[in-house]
């Protein structure tokens, strides 16, 4: 076991261009937009993808080759995405990636890493049969006892290249959450248009969580 104070934490450079504000807060961003800042869990078992994934989205380092380079404990990268349809509003959005290690010997430093999360996203390899099963249990520590909802997650089944197999099918827990295929080599395009319209998503739950309780505040 590792204690939580072990946590790998590498983190960009934010962008010089403001102050971010809390998630499900907003403030001016320019002509008439809003900004948000949002926390995003990527979990998911060893050798799933998960790094390669979050270095797409945020474009903070290497996507593919150089052999496989398990996250030690915890990697959180920051993003912005710059025009972001939310309730038909346009946003700019500050991401926090939290690249979760999928090893347990890092589980002690899971709730650590749970603090004010707003969304996770599972991701699993369909070539290896067994990660459909170790997501349940990831699902169950990671959403579940968390009291995270189904809105506020998604399912990457993430295709690595040459691999073949659909992997064992998951769960009913999965059941209402959205599960989608990520295939970077031959559309990389719609996977972060995926990603982006996730993370409307759950500024949208956190949106109306946050206008449900200012108005049992007044009433």
């Amino acid at each position: 076991m590792v204690a939580p104070h072990a946590i790998l934490q590498l983190r960009r450079s934010r962008a010089a261009s403001g102050a971010w504000v809390k998630a499900g807060q907003q403030a001016g961003a320019g002509r008439g937009g809003m900004q948000h800042k949002v926390k995003i869990l990527v979990v998911g078992p060893p050798e799933c993808g998960k790094t390669t994934l979050t270095n797409f989205l945020s474009e903070a380092g290497e996507v593919g080759g150089g052999g496989y380079r398990p996250t030690k404990g915890c990697r959180i990268v920051e993003f912005e995405i710059p025009n972001l349809n939310v309730n038909n509003m346009t946003a700019k959005v500050e991401v926090e990636l939290w690249d979760i290690s999928g090893d347990r010997r890092y589980e002690s430093c899971w709730p650590a890493t749970q603090k004010g999360c707003n969304g996770v996203v599972f991701v699993y390899n369909p070539g290896q049969d067994d990660q459909a099963r170790t997501l349940d249990s990831l699902y169950n520590q990671f959403a579940a006892q968390q009291g995270v909802r189904e809105t506020q997650c998604v399912v990457f089944c993430h295709h690595k290249p040459g691999v073949q197999g659909k992997g064992a099918k998951l769960s009913n827990a999965f059941s209402k959450i959205p599960l989608i295929d990520t295939q970077l080599e031959e559309d990389s395009g719609s996977v972060r248009r995926d990603f982006n319209n996730f993370v409307a998503s759950v500024l949208s739950h956190v949106s109306a969580v946050a206008e449900m309780q200012e108005n049992s505040i007044l009433m």
